[in-house]
């Protein structure tokens, strides 16, 4: 089955404009972005991930090309339940999102109705620029593949394409902090069943 954006990956310029957005370059430098570039196919029927920002509107949200596949996603909720820390902050480290790309407090979830071309790598090292968190360093996981999506968003215009609408199915939105409560209650009633107390 062809991906529903594929012309995309079929010119040759426009296919390196692609990947080298999903790299971080651009004609101020290299910032973000993602190393070890492959290429990936996002199938119809996949569930997938976005940490976004409450400051913004939906439509934006959706239709940015950075995404996560569940098994990535699921990844960053078990090392948080295991360690006893921050998700908000473990994303940051993990996926090396710096302060400066946004406040990162809402999550998105969503499905897949047509597949897609997609980049994917790890995150590039980034350093924070913005006063109060200047110098800061996000580092970035080798075990965290993120994913880079071309065609959802008319960046002229700022407004989700005919191919976002047509691909990107939210499930479910919720501010961070609300799913951290209800996964930690979630955590607490398992175990209870787990002990026998009821």
């Amino acid at each position: 089955m062809q991906a529903a954006n594929q012309t995309l990956f079929d010119d040759p310029g426009q296919y390196q404009r692609l990947k080298a957005i999903a790299s971080g370059v651009s004609k101020s430098g290299i910032l973000g972005g993602m190393t070890f570039v492959t290429e990936d196919k996002v199938r119809a029927g996949e569930i997938i991930y976005r940490i976004g920002h409450s400051n913004m509107p939906m439509t934006l949200n959706m239709s940015s090309p950075w995404w996560m596949r569940d098994s990535t996603f699921e990844h960053i909720k078990s090392t948080t339940e295991a360690v006893g820390g921050d998700l908000q902050e473990l994303y940051r480290i993990k996926c090396a999102v710096s302060y400066d790309f946004g406040v990162a407090d809402i999550i998105l979830r969503a499905r897949l109705k047509q597949t897609l071309r997609a980049f994917t790598g790890r995150g590039r090292p980034v350093v924070c620029e913005s006063e109060s968190q200047r110098g800061q360093a996000w580092f970035g996981a080798i075990e965290i593949a993120q994913l880079f999506i071309p065609g959802l968003r008319d960046f002229e215009r700022g407004v989700p394409t005919p191919l976002c609408h047509a691909s990107i199915e939210i499930l479910e939105t919720s501010k961070i902090t609300s799913f951290i409560r209800i996964q930690r209650r979630r955590g607490k009633k398992a175990r209870k069943l787990a002990m026998g107390d009821r």
